[in-house]
């Protein structure tokens, strides 16, 4: 928290009190839709966050509130690859929890559960090399998070393998210029997450953060940039993907990070 105070009185300053913009690399992104958010205020609870097409349907505290799946995951989804890693039911009421809906105009739907300041420990790995947390830590080059790591499960449209992030929040301000991130479903489907700490300021200067970051990209396996979201004032998203699927998913993963500041 105090990183990102910190860096927010710096982007004060660096832009001169100007409208600042989190800066991505133009060469990479060749089908760039930057999408205003809206609804980012508070604490989000019970309100509705959309940008371009994509718009949350719900946002509760608790995941047990008016979830239909979240009483079958909890004690484990039989049938399910990753049934077998469950997190305790005691944290779904905790405060560090959110859980979501996400909808677009094309009718994909989304259930998304999140919960923040977790650790290893909280979760029950067992001696699977195959579980999503294992594959995760093995993506991203890690063996261990921190006390505050954001863990997001997403399931789209009722598929039986889902998605699952995550993101420390203290190595993604303390290491913005080295951190990783990962978003993954197999070893051989997964994003990358990494901290954006540059950002344009008046007549479009680039400035360059000494600390903190301002916002994350997304990157495919081939290291292409695909996605982006921005935390500066109301936040935007930015998508670089012509495949409406793929778009959905990286949508809610912004959106798990928008999110993450109200937990």
């Amino acid at each position: 928290m105090a990183k990102q105070i910190i860096a927010a009185c710096i982007i004060a300053l660096l832009t001169s009190c100007s409208t600042a913009k989190m800066a991505v690399d133009e060469s990479q992104w060749n089908n760039t839709q930057e999408l205003a958010v809206k609804g980012r205020q508070g604490l989000l609870i019970k309100q509705k966050l959309s940008f371009g097409e994509y718009k949350t349907v719900s946002v509760n505290r608790s995941w047990t509130k008016g979830s239909s799946s979240f009483a079958g995951w909890a004690t484990g989804r039989p049938g399910y690859n990753d049934y077998e890693r469950v997190i305790g039911t005691e944290y779904s009421q905790r405060k560090q929890t959110i859980r979501f809906e996400m909808t677009d105009d094309k009718g994909n739907e989304s259930s998304v559960f999140c919960l923040s300041r977790s650790r290893e420990k909280d979760f029950m790995i067992g001696n699977n090399p195959n579980s999503l947390l294992n594959i995760l830590l093995d993506i991203s080059g890690k063996g261990d998070m921190s006390e505050n790591t954001f863990w997001t499960k997403i399931f789209i449209n009722n598929q039986s393998r889902s998605w699952e992030m995550l993101l420390d929040n203290e190595a993604s301000q303390r290491n913005s210029k080295s951190y990783t991130g990962v978003v993954a479903q197999s070893h051989d489907d997964y994003y990358t997450i990494h901290p954006v700490y540059k950002i344009a300021g008046k007549n479009e200067k680039v400035y360059t953060m000494p600390v903190g970051a301002v916002g994350f990209e997304l990157r495919n396996k081939e290291g292409k940039p695909v996605a982006a979201v921005s935390a500066i004032d109301k936040g935007a998203v930015y998508l670089n993907s012509t495949d409406p699927g793929e778009k959905f998913l990286l949508s809610n993963i912004c959106a798990a990070i928008l999110l993450r500041e109200s937990i």
